[in-house]
């Protein structure tokens, strides 16, 4: 860096060694570096005034980097002066890192300048991106983004509930309000009850309709051009209280390439910020609106509008979550589908409980007595205590491997999202599968049930075959590409017991719900009580 910097002072190649220090600027502790060699940046901002604007635009990007506040008013002389649009938005960029509230009144003037011009087709990059960062400076001004709020309750709206796909129904059937049409991704609604919808909670995502084309083809000019078109503002200014600029993001869903898929959403979001005349703003952060489009097997694209104004408490208590969680409407689709096999006030349990969604969604189902779950990962099970917490439910979960578990009242419900095999062995996963089945039917009551999630077919059918006292009920196939499917099943007596006119083994007198105290459970962390 030191002879980066007397190479500078010398007045050699000065473009380059510029662009050499930008970079080196951007490692850790160079700027500790730079500064110990001198805290004068009067040789970096001498450069503001060279008359190659590319030496130029890398002396202001630099004077951010160093977070300069002495040439302050050397930036904003330079960005007045300068006439090559491209070098404007770096002077403002590195505005943007240094107090410029003296030049709050001309910035603001210069942003609602720009916002009402019409650039020339050639100067429509430059000027957004100029737009960009004044836009940015404004908003520190302001002290942040002017949060709209969602006010589309009073009147039907139409939407889309994205679902699990061949489960349509079991979201739709719960409906009261509305027109529906099964559509691949779910279920569409026609004059829907928004405040009923919420209520409901099998469906993944609400996705705002548009009127326009609904196969838009793979053109970001045209695409913005539709969208513009289309009651897209509109529908907005309806749905919510406060005024425009509304901040959105393109979210593309398909199977284009990521660098492909990356320049399209760009020109797309630009273009569309263009036409509305900047009712709608783009931006990477601090967005409430997401323009969706989906792709179909045309390679055009069907465009919706996911809120994220629009206020989703259903699943609040999910503030710790791991990789592996499941999705919190797939657990009350489960719940949902197990419905007429559920047990009210019963004794539940979930095998591999994680952070605790599927145990807390069949809980929101029908009333338990009491709830255990059990993981040997320990960062889930404190997640857990903490989203019951949230949730107000009282659950005891334990740090524990489930096959270790001992209660000593027999369960009524057990509850299991099965681990995936991973970097197991067949034969390991076929032995974890015999243990699960031998614990669970040791836990259970007569007339149990356990209900399995899985994607292991073959070792559930097999281990139901060599127990023959536990029957499967239901068998639901959810992703069927995939293998997964949802089991449920009951423990009953076994044929020889029966012949021998073997009974049901009675409840422990000790049970909750039995007019005695509530069993306890001891964990690496003492005893804890269960109990809801």
């Amino acid at each position: 860096m030191q002879k980066v910097y007397e190479a500078l002072q010398r007045g050699e190649d000065i473009r380059n060694h510029l662009i050499e220090l930008k970079k080196m600027l951007k490692e850790e502790g160079a700027l500790d570096t730079y500064l110990s060699m001198t805290e004068d940046d009067e040789l970096i901002a001498s450069f503001l005034q060279d008359e190659d604007a590319k030496t130029r635009k890398n002396a202001a990007v630099i004077l951010g980097q160093l977070q300069s506040q002495e040439s302050i008013d050397k930036l904003w002389d330079a960005y007045v002066a300068e006439t090559q649009l491209f070098v404007k938005s770096a002077y403002l960029s590195a505005m943007q890192k240094l107090n410029c509230k003296a030049y709050e009144k001309q910035l603001k003037e210069r942003y609602q300048k720009l916002l009402a011009y019409e650039p020339a087709q050639e100067e429509i990059k430059h000027i957004q991106e100029e737009i960009k960062e004044l836009r940015r400076i404004v908003i520190q001004f302001e002290g942040g983004i002017a949060k709209h709020t969602f006010t589309g309750y009073a009147k039907p709206q139409n939407f889309i509930l994205t679902t699990v796909k061949n489960f349509q129904d079991t979201t739709g059937v719960q409906l009261e309000h509305g027109k529906l049409k099964i559509i691949p991704m779910g279920i569409q609604v026609v004059g829907g009850d928004i405040r009923e919808t919420m209520r409901i909670r099998t469906f993944r995502e609400v996705l705002f309709t548009l009127r326009c084309r609904k196969n838009l083809p793979s053109n970001p000019s045209v695409i913005a051009k539709e969208l513009a078109q289309s009651d897209l503002t509109r529908v907005l200014s309806e749905l919510h209280e406060g005024e425009p600029p509304f901040y959105f993001r393109i979210e593309l869903k398909g199977t284009m390439p990521l660098e492909k898929k990356s320049a399209f959403v760009k020109k797309i979001a630009a273009e569309l910020e263009q036409r509305t005349r900047h009712f709608l703003v783009n931006s990477t952060e601090n967005y409430e609106v997401e323009v969706r489009l989906i792709e179909n097997r045309t390679g055009g694209f069907y465009p919706c509008l996911k809120l994220y104004t629009l206020p989703m408490k259903r699943f609040s208590y999910r503030k710790y979550t791991m990789a592996s969680s499941m999705h919190p409407s797939m657990a009350a689709l489960l719940v949902e589908l197990a419905s007429n096999w559920l047990t009210e006030h019963a004794l539940i349990m979930d095998a591999f409980c994680g952070t605790g969604t599927l145990l807390m969604e069949r809980i929101y189902a029908l009333s338990v007595r009491a709830a255990f779950g059990t993981d040997t990962f320990g960062e889930a099970i404190q997640g857990a205590r903490e989203n019951a917490a949230i949730a107000h439910l009282n659950i005891n979960f334990i740090h524990r491997d489930f096959m270790d578990f001992t209660n000593s009242c027999p369960l009524d419900e057990i509850w299991a999202d099965m681990p995936l095999r991973g970097k197991k062995e067949k034969e390991e996963h076929d032995a974890f599968y015999q243990a699960f089945f031998d614990k669970a039917k040791s836990l259970l009551k007569e007339h149990g049930r356990i209900f399995v999630y899985s994607n292991e077919n073959a070792f559930v059918k097999k281990y139901l075959r060599l127990h023959e006292d536990l029957r499967l009920k239901q068998e639901v196939c959810i992703r069927e590409k995939a293998g997964v499917y949802f089991f449920i099943i009951e423990k009953c007596m076994a044929e020889k017991e029966r012949s021998q006119g073997g009974t049901a083994v009675a409840e422990d007198a000790a049970c909750p719900g039995k007019g005695n105290d509530v069993p306890r459970e001891e964990t690496a962390d003492g005893p804890s009580k269960i109990g809801l």
